[in-house]
C-alpha cells in the first residue's frame, strides 16, 4: 500500500469513527470484523465485545433466520448494494434486550478476492416517535375544529330553527282567534321548521359518527339533507327518488361522494343563489349494462355565467374531485337570472 492510499485508508476510518449511524462489516460467514462507535452507541456492545460475534446478535431472535438468507441472497446476487426491509421497518436489538426500529443497507466490498458486508444502520425510534406525536396532535386538531364546525352548526342551524318556531309557537294561539287562516299558515311554518330541526339534529349525528353515512340508505341521507336546508331557509324543496333506489346503499365510495356532492350543492344554494324553490332527483339508468347514479339539483335562483365558472367558484372544486374519484364528472348548466342545475353521473354498483 502507497503512503498515499494509506493516508486516504486513515482518513477514511477517522471519518466512519465520528459517523453517528451504525457501520457494521461481516465476512462470508456474516461474523463482525468492523464495528464503529456509532455502532458501539447505538448497541450498547464495547467494540471488542462484537468482533467475531454473528450478526444476529444485533437482530432478534425471530428475525434472525429471515436476515441471514437475506443477506446470504445478496452476497450471491450480481448487486453491490441493497436497501434492508424496502417495504417495511427493520427491528434491531440492544444488549439490553430492547428492539428498535432502524434503516438499513448492505453494500458489498471486493478486497483482493475476499468478500465483505458492509451494513449502515440508523436508529429511527424516536423520529418514529416524534411522527407518532404528530399524527396524534393532527388527529387532536382535526378533532377540535370539527367540534367546533360543529357546534356552529348546532348554533347556527338548529337554534335559530328552533327560536323561530318557538317565536311562531308563542303567537299562534292568539292569530288563531284573530286571523285563522294566517294561523294556518305559520302552523304550517311551525311544522316545516320543526321538521328541518329534527332533519338538521339527525345529519348532525351522522357527522359525529362518519360510519353512518355508509351503514344509511342513501335515499334516507339525500331526504334529510333536504330537509335540513328547508328547515333552515324556507326554501320549497321537491325530492324525487326512483323506487329502486329507495332501499339501496351503494358501495361506500360512492355513498359518501354523492351525499358531499349533494351536501356542496346545497351550500352553495343556501348562500348564494337566491332560490324559492329546488328539485333534487336520484334516478338510475342503464347504460350498457351497467347502472349509471344521475343526481340532479335544479334551483330557480340568480344563477351566474357558467362560461366564465373556474372550479374553485362556489366550491365546484370539492365536487369535481369527488366526482374525479367515481371517474364521473361535474355537468353545470346556469345562466344569469335563470337559476343553476348541477348533474353528476357514475357507473355504480350495489351493495
Amino acid at each position: 500500500m502507497t503512503p498515499s492510499s494509506a493516508a486516504r485508508l486513515l482518513n477514511m476510518n477517522r471519518l466512519i469513527e465520528v459517523v453517528a449511524d451504525a457501520v457494521i462489516a461481516i465476512d462470508v460467514d456474516q461474523r463482525i470484523v468492523f464495528f464503529n462507535a456509532g455502532a458501539e452507541s447505538i448497541f450498547g456492545y464495547a467494540r471488542s465485545e462484537a468482533l467475531g460475534q454473528h450478526l444476529n446478535v444485533l437482530l432478534p431472535a425471530r428475525y434472525a433466520e429471515l436476515h441471514s438468507r437475506h443477506i446470504a441472497g445478496f452476497l450471491a446476487s450480481s448487486e453491490s448494494s441493497r436497501l434492508m426491509g424496502e417495504r417495511q421497518a427493520i427491528y434491531a436489538r440492544r444488549m439490553s434486550g430492547e428492539e428498535f426500529p432502524a434503516e438499513a443497507s448492505i453494500s458489498k466490498i471486493n478486497d483482493e478476492g475476499a468478500q465483505t458486508m458492509v451494513v449502515l444502520l440508523r436508529d429511527v425510534s424516536e423520529r418514529q416517535r416524534l411522527e407518532s406525536a404528530l399524527r396524534q396532535q393532527a388527529e387532536q386538531i382535526a378533532v377540535a375544529g370539527e367540534r367546533s364546525r360543529l357546534a356552529r352548526d348546532l348554533h347556527d342551524a338548529v337554534s335559530q330553527t328552533l327560536f323561530s318556531a318557538s317565536l311562531i309557537a308563542d303567537v299562534l294561539p292568539r292569530l288563531w282567534s284573530r286571523n285563522p287562516v294566517e294561523a294556518q299558515k305559520r302552523l304550517d311554518e311551525l311544522k316545516t321548521l320543526n321538521r328541518g330541526a329534527l332533519a338538521e339534529m339527525r345529519m348532525l349525528l351522522l357527522e359525529l359518527r362518519p360510519t353512518a353515512l355508509i351503514e344509511s340508505r342513501f335515499a334516507d341521507l339525500l331526504t334529510q339533507i333536504c330537509l335540513a336546508a328547508a328547515g333552515r331557509t324556507g326554501i320549497q324543496f321537491e325530492v324525487e327518488i326512483a323506487p329502486q333506489l329507495r332501499e339501496a346503499r351503494l358501495l361506500d365510495e360512492a355513498q359518501v361522494a354523492f351525499y358531499r356532492i349533494a351536501q356542496e350543492s346545497l351550500n352553495n344554494i343556501i348562500k348564494h343563489s337566491e332560490a324559492k324553490h329546488v328539485w333534487v332527483k336520484l334516478g338510475i339508468e342503464p347504460d350498457g349494462g351497467a347502472p349509471v347514479l344521475q343526481l340532479s339539483i335544479r334551483d330557480d335562483g340568480r344563477g351566474f355565467d357558467a362560461g366564465n365558472n373556474t372550479h374553485e367558484h362556489l366550491g365546484l372544486r370539492i365536487m369535481n374531485e369527488r366526482a374525479q374519484s367515481l371517474k364521473s364528472e361535474i355537468v353545470i348548466a346556469s345562466t344569469p337570472g335563470a337559476g343553476t342545475e348541477i348533474r353528476v353521473r357514475a357507473p355504480v354498483h350495489f351493495r
